[in-house]
């Protein structure tokens, strides 16, 4: 227990009543400086009467519950509802001060929180944490300031118990196409679908002409008996190995609004493989530039769980990206054919190992290299040069990007898909690319 603040108020303008009477005594009668006194001598003892009257009617509340319901898990960069219900077991109305323990990597606004709760009932508070960082985040118990009736008093106590929670990457959207059937999984992520063209693999059924299917696909002795045009339709192959190479060096920690390319890029991971698991693809990981992380390729209905309960703690180093050993561990790994998509951000300087880690990956396996270009870049283009310093920022910013490009370019000629997306567009065209090599059956 300890002084309120308005007891402090109280106080300190008691004191500065008495330095106001010590000035003006020089120009005071005697009568009149010793009214004055008695006059503050009895707000004094007034005063005191308050004080031991409220701290009469005040008494440790330790019989005070709180309980904190939030989900069991947090998404970054997501609001995510956390509610606390305080219970006032006591006969009389309890006002409080609120603050609850929040870990460091999650954004709140809403504390400190007062409250006053009516007698055997009880109060919530509701408000939105928004985390920053993935990892293990440990709430701890909520501190209560408890005033006394006239708040000239307060007792300080911590209820409630502590949790930790689990911050995924985003995946908010995969919460959302799990209730959606796959057709429309694919819309709800802005994703185009080519028809296929020619011949598929595995002949699935027959059935009406569609725009887009070619002559190849009729079926001549159907369609004559039906006297209307009849294709054959065909499954994706399926059973295929899906491998995301995930850099985590110190490129990836570039930020584009709150998150960095690290973030964006686990989120794009985890969406697509989402999709690759319900095409009946088998999805793994392999991280380098960092903390190694092998997880072979896995499939069916638990595989997206296993996945980001693997990576929901991964984060970006300040260690250089080498390509060429992530090749050597991978091919220790796995030797089975598979789609190997590299996700980092290419640089100029990468060319020669980014050159020669693809063309070992080409000898056995289908590589995709999926680069994030920063949205600075971009809006550098699009900004008018008017004067000399942003006539250099403009040709800095140029030549950066045409080197990229001849890198990127020189990948496709040597056989390699290539996407080159902004942060925020990385899971639509990372999905659109693998759904188009798998419409053409390269996978």
């Amino acid at each position: 227990m300890r002084p309120g603040r308005r007891q402090l108020y109280l106080f300190a303008g008691w004191a500065l009543l008495a330095l106001v009477l010590a000035l003006l005594r020089p120009w005071l009668t005697l009568g009149q400086a010793d009214t004055l006194t008695l006059l503050w001598w009895s707000a004094g003892a007034i005063f005191v009467v308050l004080l031991m009257v409220d701290l009469a009617g005040y008494r440790k509340n330790t019989d005070v519950q709180v309980t904190r319901q939030m989900p069991a898990s947090f998404s970054l960069g997501a609001a995510n509802a956390v509610k606390l219900r305080i219970d006032n077991p006591f006969p009389r109305p309890l006002h409080l001060v609120v603050h609850d323990q929040y870990p460091d990597q999650v954004q709140v606004d809403a504390f400190p929180y007062q409250l006053t709760i009516p007698a055997n009932e009880y109060g919530e508070i509701r408000y939105e944490a928004q985390p920053t960082l993935r990892g293990d985040a440990t709430f701890g118990k909520t501190e209560l300031r408890i005033l006394s009736p006239w708040r000239l008093w307060e007792y300080h106590i911590k209820q409630g118990e502590s949790a930790v929670v689990k911050i995924y990457p985003n995946f908010t959207n995969i919460g959302t196409l799990s209730m959606l059937q796959h057709g429309q999984q694919i819309n709800q992520l802005g994703i185009h679908v080519q028809q296929r063209r020619g011949e598929g693999i595995n002949f699935h059924q027959l059935r009406e002409y569609r725009k887009g299917d070619s002559l190849s696909q009729i079926d001549w002795k159907a369609t004559s008996r039906y006297v209307k045009l009849i294709s054959r339709g065909y499954e994706d192959e399926r059973d295929q190995d899906i491998i995301f190479l995930l850099d985590c060096g110190r490129r990836m920690r570039a930020l584009d609004g709150e998150l960095s390319h690290f973030d964006y890029a686990l989120n794009a991971l985890l969406l697509m493989s989402y999709i690759a698991l319900k095409q009946g693809d088998a999805v793994g990981v392999l991280t380098f530039a960092g903390e190694t992380l092998w997880i072979p390729p896995m499939k069916g209905p638990t595989a997206i769980n296993k996945l980001l309960n693997s990576v929901y703690d991964l984060h970006s180093t300040t260690k250089t990206s080498d390509f060429l050993q992530a090749v050597e561990q991978l091919t220790v790994h796995h030797r089975k054919r598979a789609l190997v998509i590299v996700l980092s951000n290419v640089r100029e300087e990468d060319q020669h190992d980014l050159l020669a880690a693809t063309r070992t990956l080409s000898k056995h396996h289908l590589v995709m290299v999926a680069s994030l270009r920063e949205q600075f870049l971009d809006n550098a283009m699009t900004t008018p040069v008017e004067n000399f310093e942003s006539a250099l920022r403009y040709s800095g910013v140029q030549q950066l990007l045409q080197q990229r490009k001849r890198v990127l370019d020189t990948l496709v000629d040597r056989g390699v898909v290539i996407t080159d997306s902004l942060a925020r567009h990385l899971h639509i065209d990372l999905t659109n690319q693998y759904l188009n090599l798998k419409r053409s059956g390269r996978i």
